[in-house]
């Protein structure tokens, strides 16, 4: 028998087994859904039970100690702290689990809304998230919650490691933080005392600790048998570590519950994880459980718990569905996310469920106001902090320039892969060279770490170079470094390279169809390695294999001088051709001939701009019967490099973004060189019997993401057509 789990249904008191932990999951699941949803009704005041007795008269039990009736009450309430309750009421079925159940009844808190110590009051949010770690452990997986603040996640999480120490043999929890000073006597420690303290004194359940101090408890005693000195006790433990200096500190050993205090703000949480895993595991089976929760604060702190909210599954977390990913109600696969709108008073009834409808109107009033009082970034902040969505939580808090939704829905099309990618190592040089699969992976990092041993990068390749490409096919644009190994500096070099636009005409059986093939980015590199001649060879390599025409930035002349030794400058676009420095009055007292100055203003003031338009440009309309549109395509979907779209998402003056310099140079160049030349031109005639296999294209895309870019789909003969592009002639 798996379990035997006290039952309440009708007055009356039973218990219900479970032969296996298949058929407890399988209960739990059915019985799983969302606050607002669990329909709590006067049955909840049995929840608590114990702990609003205790409140009235001062004690649990007014039987004599250690009587029958005494020694029953507290064996029956152990019971129930160690398997949970089921209760039944008019046809629905709600089960508190053992660490809830303890909680709410023998665990007091301090109450911040009538301000003073006392116990928790019945919440469905909180009933949902320890019914969620309850379906994890389960399930054999790891738990990762993302939650708005002031929801007592701290005191139920202590609350669950005490209940392991207090009642398991050999029981051996974990508390970790990036600072010790959230889980010492001033942080999450603070309550584990307070906890014991409170068990001691008023229940049947004394545990003596040896050792007794903070970050290291033992549940035992030692005592003298026949004059001999001996322990006893559980033997169960509860130990604690910080991650200031070494994200692996105190991991060793088996583990029963690791809790990760302050999820949202450890940025080397990741790692953490991976080496405490093994000790979490018996062969294939899992044998302990790692909770992650918290808030998010930093962007730059929360990566690791974002990487657990929004990928789960491929890392042991389990993930539900939710339709709380964004804003427009799409459903995903997410760890547990707490939202604003949950359990938030005074929009709570008298059982402790959730009104949601009231809560988010509430919460719109709110935010209405917050708009008219408070600066763009300062109520970006707010929001963040009070999210009522996952996007909502790890948005951007700074107020940005670039289209934020753009930008996040693009990061997801690349994430859902649907831009094939390959990594390529070049070999040789000019025609020589030889396009190599690669094991390398890019650099995922924003910023990269200064202390990062292996900068290399790999070349992300969407579509590799046409056969023989003709000179001006390609455009490049580089932004250099000035040495190769270094501890001291984020900076990357960065190299974009980007297929400029062909005005395809194309006759078909339906008579001409024009199109624009290219105007896409086709491959990028950022990272530098130890030897700067290395990375200018990376640089010469990828320049050649696509016969691209490059801009560099000049601020740092190396490349350019190395380019220039190699006679190779023809492949250097000369000062003179930068038609947007001219239009600009920039670079005038600069005297290097090839090249790009980046001066104060010009990239944040200037040439951003460009970049902007580049993701906001229509640049393909699907038109419906009677010509209306149907679905607009943006320019953002010819970006597929994640990490330059990131850039793009977390920009604000003064951050080093290597990428977005290229990119933003880049766009400005090609698009005063089409203003003035005008598209390349392109006849030709549908071989619709070719097979795709035939193509020019070197690689595959599940969707074909580039192909149709620019294309009007156009759905009937009659339709009033309708062209996005203003530079075709």
């Amino acid at each position: 028998m798996y379990k035997v789990i006290p039952t309440y249904s009708n007055e009356a008191w039973s218990t219900t087994e479970f032969e296996t932990i298949d058929d407890f999951r399988d209960f739990i699941e059915l019985i799983f859904k969302v606050p607002g949803q669990y329909e709590f009704d006067e049955t909840a005041l049995l929840f608590n039970a114990q702990a609003r007795s205790f409140n009235k008269t001062g004690f649990y039990c007014e039987k004599p100690f250690r009587s029958k009736d005494f020694m029953e009450y507290w064996n029956d309430q152990k019971d129930k702290c160690q398997n949970g309750v089921i209760y039944h009421s008019k046809g629905k079925t709600w089960y508190i689990t053992r660490d809830y159940y303890m909680w709410l009844n023998f665990l007091p808190i301090f109450d911040k809304e009538e301000k003073h110590y006392g116990f928790a009051k019945v919440r469905d949010a909180q009933y949902h998230l320890a019914l969620y770690e309850w379906l994890a452990e389960t399930s054999y997986k790891h738990a990762a919650i993302l939650k708005k603040r002031q929801i007592a996640s701290s005191y139920f999480h202590m609350g669950k490691l005490i209940n392991q120490y207090w009642f398991e043999e050999g029981s051996i929890c974990k508390i970790g933080a990036s600072l010790k000073d959230y889980i010492n006597d001033k942080g999450s420690w603070k309550f584990l005392d307070e906890y014991a303290t409170f068990l001691n004194e008023h229940t049947a359940w004394y545990r003596p600790n040896n050792p007794d101090k903070v970050l290291l408890w033992e549940q035992k005693i030692e005592v003298r048998v026949n004059n001999r000195k001996t322990q006893r006790g559980l033997r169960s433990k509860i130990q604690g570590a910080s991650f200031e200096k070494n994200a692996t500190t105190g991991v060793g050993g088996p583990c029963t519950y690791f809790f990760h205090e302050e999820a949202g703000i450890a940025n080397k949480m990741d790692k953490t994880y991976e080496y405490i895993r093994p000790a979490m595991t018996s062969g294939m089976m899992t044998t302990g459980q790692f909770i992650a929760a918290g808030s998010v604060g930093d962007l730059d702190q929360c990566e690791p718990l974002k990487k657990m909210i929004l990928n789960p599954e491929p890392m042991g977390i389990l993930g539900v569905e939710t339709d709380l990913m964004d804003d427009k109600g799409t459903i995903g696969i997410a760890g547990l996310f707490i939202p604003e709108q949950w359990s938030m008073p005074p929009f709570i009834d008298d059982y402790g469920n959730s009104l949601i409808n009231d809560s988010l109107a509430a919460i719109k009033e709110e935010r209405s106001t917050w708009q008219n009082e408070l600066d763009p970034e300062q109520y970006q902040l707010r929001i963040s902090q009070k999210p009522i969505n996952i996007a909502e939580a790890f948005a951007y808090r700074k107020e940005s320039i670039f289209p934020q939704s753009f930008l996040s829905r693009q990061i997801r099309r690349v994430e859902d892969k649907e831009y094939s990618v390959e990594f390529i190592e070049l070999e040789g040089n000019g025609k020589d060279i030889k396009a190599i699969r690669s094991k390398r992976l890019p650099i995922i990092e924003f910023p990269v770490k200064k202390k990062r041993e292996d900068k290399g990068g790999v070349l992300q390749v969407w579509e590799r170079p046409i056969d023989n490409p003709e000179f001006g096919t390609y455009y490049a644009s580089i932004d250099p470094v000035s040495e190769g190994k270094t501890t001291t500096s984020d900076s990357l070099c960065s190299i974009i390279v980007y297929k400029n636009p062909v005005e395809v005409t194309k006759e078909t059986p339906e008579g001409l169809e024009k199109f624009i093939e290219g105007d896409k980015i086709v491959a990028t590199w950022c990272g530098r390695y130890d030897d700067i001649s290395k990375t200018h060879e990376q640089l010469e390599r990828i320049i050649e294999w696509y016969n691209a025409w490059t801009i560099v930035e000049n601020n740092i002349s190396l490349f350019i001088q190395y380019m220039i030794s190699r006679r190779k400058q023809k492949y250097l676009v000369p000062k003179s051709q930068m038609v947007f420095l001219k239009d600009l009055g920039s670079n005038a007292s600069v005297f290097q001939e090839y090249g790009w100055k980046n001066t104060g203003t010009l990239f944040k003031s200037h040439l951003i701009s460009y970049a902007i338009e580049f993701i906001r440009e229509s640049i393909d309309e699907e038109l419906d019967e009677s010509g209306e549109v149907l679905k607009t395509t943006y320019g953002v979907e010819r970006i597929p490099d994640k990490m330059l779209l990131t850039e793009m998402l977390q920009y604000y003056p003064g951050l080093n973004v290597d990428r977005l310099v290229s990119f933003a140079a880049l766009v400005a160049f090609a698009k005063m060189q089409q203003a003035n030349r005008g598209y390349a031109k392109r006849k030709e005639v549908d071989k619709s019997l070719e097979s795709l296999e035939n193509s020019q294209n070197l690689y595959k895309l599940n969707m074909r993401p580039f192909t149709n870019l620019g294309r009007r789909k156009n759905k009937g003969s009659n339709n009033k057509r309708r062209n996005p592009f203003k530079n075709i002639r």
